[in-house]
């Protein structure tokens, strides 16, 4: 279709919307026109409104995601407890805006900027039907030739609020990081043979080598019969590669988790999105060492992430660097009567020494018998929605 076809509809359906990630939808598309990222990347299959009212400067983005018993993530996050990745939902606001802009024309404006107060109320789980994801446009800005688009969203599964975000943008140009690069020297961790661990050898751990992370994410690492151990992910999702720090204060509370990834122009995610590494895919990272650090404070239980207050987008993570270096500082650790933990951290990622994202107030929790392990067969834990603990089992 012509671009000004485009400009004119109010949604558009899935064979669109694939034809869109191609890049063939339009005959005439302007030149540097915001893109989606493709397969297993694409956040949704429908926009089914979107519009703009000039004369208030706000529009509106919903756009629908059809989830599927087998969709690719439920075989990795987590194994053993199938959860849509919570990031995937911050994903979707982002990219909602970037066709947003596409549609009102604005060359550039896909820059993944800043988020903030995001909130985790429930989960989607593979038995959820229908994922909608609504932004409300605030405010479309202009100032010496950059645009910032700003928003704030709601994701709901099955009728259900699950996430909301208090403000999300996306912009011309990314946030300006006037520090100097920072680069440190990575300590290396030998891969040595690893064995099961007690639960109290591997909670007095201060490094975790990449062998250790992959047997924990697969359920090896730790021999504690009768307890429900948190998990990483696995596979594709799992964005944690060794822990160089691994320490907490009793008297004060805090503590600090110093981690790294490699990275390189094989990865799987660069054949999907444009040439950069997908931002939340950090943030997510963040989430996964948190969850790491209550399951190394021997709380049994299964992890959730539960939002974060800001995240500033400085830089992104190309194909061309080889070390992603996470440093995370928990500012607060709580355990509840009920048995359910809580840790509250703020983090920094940097990329061959750039900063990329500055992150604030990220939360995560740690409940009890919250876990669908009988995937793929139906039961009263296979529908997501509000946050539910397993009735047939005493917490």
């Amino acid at each position: 279709m012509k671009f000004e076809e485009f400009r004119n509809k109010s949604s558009f359906g899935r064979e669109e919307i694939l034809s869109f990630v191609a890049g063939r939808l339009l005959d005439d598309a302007p030149a540097g026109l915001p893109a989606l990222p493709g397969a297993l990347l694409l956040p949704f299959h429908e926009i089914t409104d979107i519009s703009w009212d000039p004369a208030s400067g706000t529009g509106r983005v919903e756009a629908v995601r059809h989830n599927q018993l087998d969709d690719w993530f439920y075989a990795c996050h987590f194994p053993g407890d199938p959860v849509m990745p919570g990031c995937w939902g911050v994903d979707a606001a982002w990219q909602c805006l970037r066709f947003f802009a596409a549609w009102r024309g604005l060359s550039g404006c896909g820059k993944t900027m800043g988020m903030e107060n995001v909130s985790f109320f429930g989960q989607i789980r593979p038995y959820d039907k229908k994922i909608v994801y609504a932004i409300d446009v605030i405010s479309q800005e202009t100032s010496e030739g950059e645009t910032r688009i700003t928003g704030k969203a709601t994701v709901t599964v099955d009728g259900a609020l699950v996430y909301t975000i208090g403000s999300v943008s996306v912009a011309t140009a990314l946030w300006i990081d006037d520090a100097p690069s920072k680069r440190e020297a990575v300590a290396s961790i030998e891969d040595a043979p690893i064995r099961k661990l007690r639960y109290d050898e591997f909670a007095a751990k201060a490094k975790l080598s990449h062998a250790e992370i992959i047997a924990l994410s697969q359920g090896t690492l730790i021999d504690a019969p009768g307890l429900e151990v948190g998990l990483l992910p696995s596979s594709l999702m799992l964005e944690v590669g060794a822990i160089q720090q691994l320490v907490f204060d009793e008297s004060t509370g805090e503590g600090r988790i110093a981690a790294s990834r490699g990275n390189g122009p094989l990865e799987w995610f660069y054949t999907m999105t444009p040439g950069v590494k997908p931002t939340v895919l950090s943030i997510d990272a963040v989430w996964q060492l948190m969850g790491l650090f209550l399951t190394w404070r021997q709380n049994p239980g299964t992890g959730r992430a539960l939002g974060f207050e800001r995240v500033e987008v400085f830089s992104e993570i190309l194909p061309e660097d080889r070390d992603i270096r996470y440093e995370v500082t928990i500012v607060r650790y709580s355990r509840m009567a009920n048995g359910d933990a809580f840790v509250r951290a703020d983090a920094t990622i940097r990329a061959s020494g750039r900063l990329i994202l500055a992150c604030t107030n990220l939360n995560v929790g740690c409940h009890k018998n919250i876990r669908y392990s009988g995937y793929p067969l139906p039961s009263e834990m296979a529908l997501g929605g509000k946050l539910k603990v397993r009735g047939d089992t005493a917490p």
